[in-house]
């Protein structure tokens, strides 16, 4: 495929992307405060752009900073779910909590995020120490999220989407264990069995559970737009 065609078939998706991001950081100032998981969930589709260049890269069978495939098509999944779909979970389960520590645990690790994506980044790149603690920083903000939402007074959401919640929330618990495998050149799995063990079960078990189940209990937000009701017109 040319890189033209690539790009004339990404542009709309693209554009998507972009176009929601903008309306989700309108409505993140339009509410009464201004929370840091409803700006991260604008945010959040920055990486789904970003997915859509590496994902037109490999379409193309070009290379991007020095990679081609197979990472390229790898790099643009861990856009997609370690980026995108990953902080979108946590902002969301932002809004499942009313404990104010949970609440606030949850909110800083709406930063610990995209600074774990780039010190993974790192480690792919090369850099010294940069894969092993990439990889210990997912598996401890895995961990914590996790113990927030359950030990967080989840009552913003039904119990039946919350167990499905907390299900999708301890996928990565058991699968990052064969990430720490791999950054500490001990793995387990060779890297076509990582692709299905590792990434196809995080994309389905962790963010796919867990998009359902904010779709069924549809958490609110801590800080709802206000409406005007509309005035009764005089006698």
């Amino acid at each position: 495929m040319t890189y033209a065609t690539a790009i004339a078939i990404l542009a709309a998706p693209c554009l998507l992307a972009i176009s929601a991001g903008v309306v989700l950081v309108k409505r993140a100032f339009a509410r009464p405060q201004r929370l840091p998981e409803e700006f991260a969930l604008a945010a959040a589709w920055v990486f789904l752009v970003g997915s859509l260049v590496w994902l037109g890269a490999f379409l193309s069978e070009s290379t991007l900073l020095g990679f081609s495939a197979p990472w390229t098509w790898i790099t643009a999944a861990h856009f997609a779910f370690a980026g995108f779909g990953a902080l979108t979970v946590t902002a969301l389960s932002c809004r499942v909590v009313s404990n104010r520590h949970a609440l606030k645990t949850l909110r800083l690790l709406l930063i610990a995020h995209p600074l774990a994506y780039l010190v993974t980044a790192a480690g792919i790149l090369g850099f010294r120490y940069c894969d092993e603690a990439g990889a210990a920083s997912y598996a401890l903000i895995f961990a914590t999220q996790w113990g927030a939402v359950v030990l967080g007074r989840p009552g913003r959401i039904a119990r039946g989407p919350w167990l499905l919640l907390v299900l999708a929330l301890a996928v990565p618990l058991a699968t990052m264990a064969l990430a720490l495998a791999w950054a500490w050149g001990r793995p387990i799995l060779q890297m076509s069995q990582m692709v299905y063990y590792h990434g196809i079960v995080n994309a389905v078990g962790h963010v796919g559970l867990a998009f359902v189940a904010f779709a069924c209990g549809r958490p609110p937000s801590h800080s709802p737009i206000q409406t005007i009701a509309p005035r009764a017109p005089q006698a």
